[in-house]
């Protein structure tokens, strides 16, 4: 396949059969690594731009094994016997998940080649080709490995899979250009208008990237809003009404609104992982609540879903 093979990139997922990452049937390839640090995250395995190991903590048989191979001592018990990790003394030599006989120490980030994407996205083709569907880059966020996305894009491109960029938007625009040439759609993230709020959430400000979403759409290029809906966070009427005006902005070139409702299955995640997570594991959004915000944008974008 070319050059492609020669750049290496991290991944932590390639998921067949995706029907809510772009139009028709899709392969999502997640990437790993993330510019923002939001509170809600779903997958907070993709969030460091390096493989790491991640506890499953209610795997650990609390053996021992792990903690006598540690060489810097970053492993240790809580309270509970189960296994945690001082990332300021890990060195991912991965040394204590390669011992570990129960899966309670997982290495998430695996080292691949682009050819090694492509074979797997090429057993899917017939289904892109009947479908409109093809190749979506997901995170994590794909522009933290900006020449691994391009040139991912590029070799999807050559075999005539159609292309998706699923984006926080927080990256530089340059880096952005070159791999948008290669792409058909962008499933653009937004999800405070408020800066400051933004900031507190996510870990930065949103003027980056609402100034790249008014780029790609002068480029004419396909978009589709996402809006993940946080309870206590981004649910509130101004914040729909400035981001309705916000895509109304951005003109033809949006063609729906993707509704990500929160849902509780992120906290069992973050509980199994032995990570704090701000909100009840077990609750997810109202209905009724959910449903308002539908209604709003129903009146406001020229299609909604719920999901993606």
């Amino acid at each position: 396949m070319g050059e492609g093979n020669k750049i290496f990139g991290i991944i932590t997922d390639i998921q067949k059969m995706c029907m809510n990452d772009g139009p028709g049937y899709r392969t999502t390839v997640f990437l790993k690594g993330c510019h923002l640090n939001c509170q809600w995250c779903h997958n907070p395995e993709g969030k460091s731009r390096f493989p790491e190991v991640i506890p499953y903590v209610e795997n650990c048989t609390d053996c021992g094994e792990c903690l006598d191979v540690c060489p810097t001592g970053a492993l240790s018990l809580d309270k509970e016997r189960k296994p945690r990790i001082n990332r300021a003394l890990c060195t991912t030599c991965l040394q204590c998940a390669k011992i570990c006989r129960y899966d309670a120490l997982v290495v998430w980030g695996k080292i691949v080649t682009v050819d090694d994407v492509m074979e797997e996205v090429l057993k899917d083709k017939p289904f892109y080709i009947h479908s409109g569907g093809g190749m979506t880059l997901s995170g994590g966020e794909p522009m933290a490995q900006p020449d691994f996305c391009l040139a991912l894009m590029k070799a999807a491109k050559e075999e005539g899979i159609g292309t998706a960029l699923d984006s926080c938007g927080h990256a530089p625009w340059e880096d952005y250009e070159r791999v948008l040439e290669y792409t058909d759609i962008v499933l653009f993230d937004i999800k405070l208008m408020d800066t400051v709020e933004h900031k507190r959430y996510s870990g930065m400000g949103n003027e980056l990237i609402l100034e790249n979403a008014r780029r790609i759409a002068a480029m004419g290029k396909k978009m589709r809003i996402r809006i993940p809906v946080i309870p206590g966070r981004n649910d509130y009427q101004e914040n729909w009404e400035a981001t309705a005006k916000f895509i109304k902005s951005l003109g033809d070139v949006v063609e729906g609104v993707d509704l990500l409702p929160y849902h509780p299955y992120a906290g069992g995640k973050y509980k199994a992982f032995g990570m704090d997570y701000p909100y009840p594991v077990g609750e997810g959004l109202e209905d009724e609540a959910l449903l308002s915000v539908v209604d709003f944008f129903v009146e406001h974008a020229p299609e909604v879903t719920v999901g993606g």
